[in-house]
């Protein structure tokens, strides 16, 4: 027997009531509009279907519309399940509904939204990266996640030394909050002029979000309620107690408990500004708290631009969006629309002229992306560097470890280290860092006069993709090196972490993928199997 339930949560009237016919038979109408007062009741239908009605409504979806009436005494003596039925945490998301999509379940409270706020953004910046504001895609399965049940963490995480890639906390307005510092570890955003007047800006995959508490939203929210929630899910307050009082005695993560014991966070007007960690438990995975949504790049990044100053952000409509900056007082814009497919043109503006760039959209692993129509027209003819030739028909391919064995031994020693390698990695991730921030680009990676010239630089400039492995669209230190150290692994027959010459010997003659492998005779001894080759008979 199927069971239904039938939720509404718009405002309306009470319906005085009466039932319809005779017996258990209840009439039908087409055009029925739900209302909104909440009341649960059962109701068993004329065909044994049983339909819990949950909310005020009108509208019943099961076979059809069915148009019931209540008496609004006995609507009136039943409990309010709906707004029992929502977690705390969504009350503050509430104010922005019209803008948001909430879900939740027993252990999140999930929160969709594109990012964009509903104040101006991006006029006050000094330091800017040429970077502007578009809709992001967090929903679905892409949506924030808030934990309704924080539990405390027996080792709080400092933000001073962890978390300086991707959000730490989620405004109430649906836009991510990042760490103060930025990606290189060191850099006060706010201090170092990279923020608008709300405290926000935008990364390198145009998406915006806050640096700093959002202390403006309590113009909607209220003075003395959550602005924000960390995502360990514990609440973040403006300067003010619910009771109206000066926030005092805030600990190093800049929280403290109320009188209940409940623990919540504050902002603050100097650093650590929101949440200076994490006082419950979180994951951190990649230098970022894991899982959470991903931006989705629409190019590739851009550099800083000296001299510029942003003076003015205007949005037509949710397709249609304006910056004006200054370059050392010469006035310049960029106009931006989102076409009907996703395809998003650029004009750039200035007292030369306009010049446009157009990207369309891509699918790819990890959600779509959008590809410069010059890129892929240049594709076609790119050969990227340091990925040279095939072998021929009936050679085994040498590792690249060991074809460039003689380089990466810095010390002479015919021994190539898991250290030596380290530090060719730093020394070609150091080349190709240009500006400084701890991540390569791909700007930063294609670039005819990217990186050194080594084999190591022209195997990263050839195969950049192959080291981004969370789909971020950057390459970190961490992910350059565990690619080469896999390299390192898969020569390595005896696992010390170096490769002696007589390991190298080997896996340059052995085919890839094949390792060496014992036979044990019936004495016991191990007996070698002949090497294999990938020659063919002729």
């Amino acid at each position: 027997m199927k069971t239904k339930t039938i939720l509404s949560t718009s405002l309306s009237l009470f319906i005085t009531a009466q039932a319809w016919g005779h017996d258990d038979h209840i009439h039908t109408s087409e055009n029925v509009q739900a209302t909104t007062n909440i009341f649960e009741k059962d109701h068993t239908t004329n065909n044994g279907e049983k339909t819990k009605l949950l909310g005020s409504g009108y509208r019943l979806l099961h076979e059809e519309q069915i148009f019931v009436k209540l008496e609004s005494d006995r609507l009136n003596s039943i409990p309010k399940q709906t707004k029992q039925s929502e977690p705390k945490t969504a009350v503050p998301f509430r104010v922005f509904e019209d803008k948001l999509e909430l879900e939740w379940d027993n252990e999140f409270l999930y929160v969709g939204s594109n990012g964009m706020p509903d104040h101006q953004m991006m006029v006050g910046i000094t330091a800017w990266q040429q970077q502007v504001p578009l809709p992001q895609q967090y929903f679905g399965s892409n949506a924030w996640q808030i934990p309704l049940k924080p539990t405390p963490s027996p080792n709080p995480m400092s933000a001073k030394a962890h978390f300086f890639r991707g959000a730490i906390a989620l405004a109430a307005n649906g836009v991510p909050i990042f760490n103060p510092i930025k990606n290189n570890g060191r850099t006060d955003t706010l201090l170092a002029g990279e923020l608008d007047k709300w405290g926000g800006h935008c990364g390198r995959g145009d998406d915006y979000h806050y640096h700093v508490a959002p202390i403006h939203l309590e113009d909607r929210i209220g003075r003395g309620k959550p602005i924000a929630y960390a995502l360990d899910g514990y609440p973040i307050y403006g300067y003010f107690e619910p009771d109206g009082s000066l926030a005092k005695g805030l600990d190093w993560l800049n929280g403290h408990k109320d009188s209940f014991g409940n623990y919540h966070y504050h902002a603050t007007k100097d650093y650590p500004y929101i949440n200076g960690g994490f006082y419950g438990k979180v994951v951190e995975k990649d230098g970022q708290v894991d899982p959470q949504p991903r931006a989705q790049a629409v190019r590739p990044s851009l550099p800083g631009l000296k001299g510029a100053r942003i003076t003015g952000f205007e949005s037509a409509d949710s397709k249609n969006f304006k910056v004006s900056y200054e370059v050392f007082g010469k006035k310049k814009e960029v106009n931006y629309q989102i076409g009907e497919e996703g395809a998003v043109t650029f004009n750039f503006v200035d007292s030369a002229g306009t010049k446009t760039e157009t990207y369309e959209p891509k699918k790819s692993v990890g959600g779509p992306r959008l590809e410069s129509k010059k890129e892929k027209g240049m594709q076609a003819n790119k050969k990227p560097g340091g990925q040279g030739k095939g072998p021929r028909e009936g050679e085994a391919r040498k590792p690249w470890i060991v074809a460039h064995a003689k380089e990466l031994d810095i010390n002479g020693d015919g021994v190539v280290s898991t250290k030596e390698v380290n530090a060719e990695v730093d020394n070609a991730f150091t080349g190709f860092d240009q500006n400084k921030d701890g991540f390569l680009s791909d700007n930063e990676t294609q670039s005819r006069s990217a990186g050194p010239k080594s084999p190591m630089g022209g195997f990263i400039k050839g195969h950049a993709s192959e080291f981004d492995r969370n789909g971020d669209g950057l390459i970190s230190k961490n992910e350059a090196s565990l690619l080469f150290l896999r390299f390192v692994r898969q020569v390595d027959q005896n696992n010390d972490g170096e490769l002696s010459k007589k390991e190298l010997v080997e896996a340059e003659s052995r085919p890839k993928g094949d390792k060496k492998k014992e036979k044990k005779d019936g004495k016991g001894k191990g007996k070698k199997e002949p090497k294999k080759t990938n020659k063919k008979n002729k």
